[in-house]
């Protein structure tokens, strides 16, 4: 089996505000899913490109025209651009004539002419660095029975260097493999450092504020669970499901400290880990364990999100009801 070595986790930790809440009321019918607690690699590709840096210098064409950063360029002449290659091409054979380029800023499209200029060398530029895909190692939360579905996460992925959410064009989700742990310390964010095999669990259809989802290839293998209703939450002892290393998924103790069940970017849950084994592993929550599954009472709560740099024993958490209605408000069936 062929394998890709990943370097470090490219998957940020970064919430997006101002989304909407979802949640799961009693008068719902209770879901079941099986449990996650899986270590997956993906790569996803974006619809279009985003534009992460643009030279001011010397009044570059990209500047000069108006492109900023967090463009997303959809296309550039009548023709999709969904790669830096094809856009690069489109511009190297201008010979310098004007270049209409098809631009999302924010939610509202806009239409941008642009001038190549020519180098030293008689190549053809416009002065901005774009960015077609993305690749990272997280951990999924749940498989759906129900739908064909997974979720994990529990937070949007974001680009980088702009922290911009990143529009999905396709994305393919494998197998990971952790082969090491770089230890959290107060400042400084641990992660966890693994292979992505060819070993392949699904398609990512939705990356929203509040997770990836997608439609699941491989057969699920962890164990049924309810899910909790969020007036069930309560503060106090639950546990974490995640993957360390080869020996497979464990289950830690953490404890919730607080509820916010409203909070708008998916923060739903402080807690903090009180497990002496995880805490020796890894320093607390690192990177790559988001979306690490939470079961309290014997129902899945929810889903790790984000770590307290300053504090790397506690971090934030998305309750699953805000998991299961995100993936169905963007695109669930």
């Amino acid at each position: 089996m062929m394998k890709k070595m990943i370097r470090y986790v490219s998957v940020m930790l970064i919430a997006v505000l101002l989304t909407p809440v979802f949640s799961v009321s009693a008068a719902d019918e209770r879901r079941t899913v099986r449990l996650g607690g899986v270590p997956f690699g993906l790569t996803m590709y974006t619809g279009g490109v985003i534009v992460v840096n643009v030279r001011e210098e010397d009044d570059s064409p990209a500047y000069a025209a108006g492109i900023r950063e967090n463009d997303l360029i959809l296309s550039a002449d009548g023709e999709e651009v969904s790669s830096n290659e094809e856009l690069k091409e489109i511009v190297s054979e201008s010979g310098g004539e004007d270049i209409e380029l098809s631009v999302i800023r924010g939610k509202s499209p806009i239409s941008v002419t642009i001038t190549p200029e020519q180098d030293k060398d008689g190549d053809y530029s416009v002065g901005m660095w774009v960015r077609d895909s993305t690749a990272g190692l997280g951990t999924v939360t749940y498989f759906d029975e129900s739908t064909h579905s997974f979720g994990a996460l529990g937070h949007g992925i974001c680009d980088r260097d702009t922290g911009m959410l990143m529009p999905l064009g396709s994305g393919r989700v494998v197998k990971a493999e952790i082969e090491s742990i770089s230890k959290a310390k107060k400042g400084i964010a641990g992660g966890l450092n693994g292979i992505m095999t060819d070993d392949e669990i699904g398609e990512l259809t939705v990356n929203s504020a509040f997770g990836v989802y997608g439609r699941y290839t491989a057969t699920p293998e962890g164990e049924e669970y309810p899910c909790a209703y969020d007036s069930e939450i309560r503060t106090g002892k639950a546990t974490v499901y995640t993957t360390l290393d080869d020996s497979g998924i464990g289950a830690y103790e953490v404890e919730i400290e607080n509820l916010n069940l409203n909070d708008k970017s998916g923060q739903n849950m402080v807690l903090r880990v009180t497990d002496e084994e995880l805490l020796d592993k890894t320093g607390g929550i690192i990177q790559g364990m988001s979306g690490s599954p939470i079961v309290q009472d014997g129902r899945l709560i929810g889903a790790v999100t984000h770590v307290f740099v300053n504090s790397p024993e506690k971090g934030y958490a998305i309750t699953i009801g805000n998991m299961l209605s995100c993936y169905e408000q963007f695109g669930g069936v």
